[in-house]
């Protein structure tokens, strides 16, 4: 995570609601992050997964895609303030909110794309969080080595799937989906 030169405390929804409009922040702990752009085979790789979503849904008939929307995470008793939230790289639901997915009702699939191999947030604080929402799964694309994580929430916590990283991908919520990772890596040459 990189933060900005000047941090901002956000303890309360009016505190997120004044921060500037020029960046992506995530709240955790009560600091705003400014989160920094994202490089090209980053971007192609989430573009590719929103457009095979955006096809798949529309022909299904129902459900959403969006990408960079702010996804809050309820925040537990004794929590160090009332505001966290997470800007996953795209987000699958069956419902659309009005600005943001608000605690209570969260979007059902979550995707991060990985900038670096490690994914140390994407896998730890990430994970957390996206299981205390109660999203149903997580998928991690790791386009440096070309392969997928698949993340299902089962009794508060998320186990991972194992795949072969030629299996098509088969979100829960949505019957009928299913994307071929080799197509999303295609973009990348």
């Amino acid at each position: 995570m990189v933060s900005t030169t000047q941090d901002f405390m956000v303890l309360t929804v009016a505190d997120f609601e004044r921060l500037p409009d020029d960046g992506s922040f995530e709240v955790v702990d009560g600091r705003a992050i400014l989160w920094p752009g994202s490089e090209i085979p980053h971007q192609k790789v989430c573009q590719a997964l929103f457009e095979a979503f955006r096809h798949r849904l529309k022909t299904l008939g129902r459900g959403f895609v969006f990408m960079t929307v702010n996804v809050f995470i309820p925040r537990p008793p004794g929590a160090f303030g009332e505001v966290q939230n997470r800007i996953p790289d795209l987000v699958v639901s069956s419902h659309e909110p009005a600005r943001r997915f608000l605690p209570g009702r969260p979007p059902e699939l979550v995707i991060e794309v990985l900038s670096t191999r490690r994914g140390n947030v994407e896998r730890t604080e990430k994970l957390d969080d996206y299981a205390l929402a109660g999203i149903l799964e997580y998928w991690i694309f790791n386009p440096i080595d070309r392969l997928v994580e698949v993340y299902q929430l089962e009794a508060g916590s998320y186990l991972r799937r194992p795949r072969a990283p030629a299996d098509p991908l088969r979100p829960l919520a949505f019957p009928g989906i299913e994307i071929d990772p080799q197509e999303i890596w295609s973009v990348l040459g």
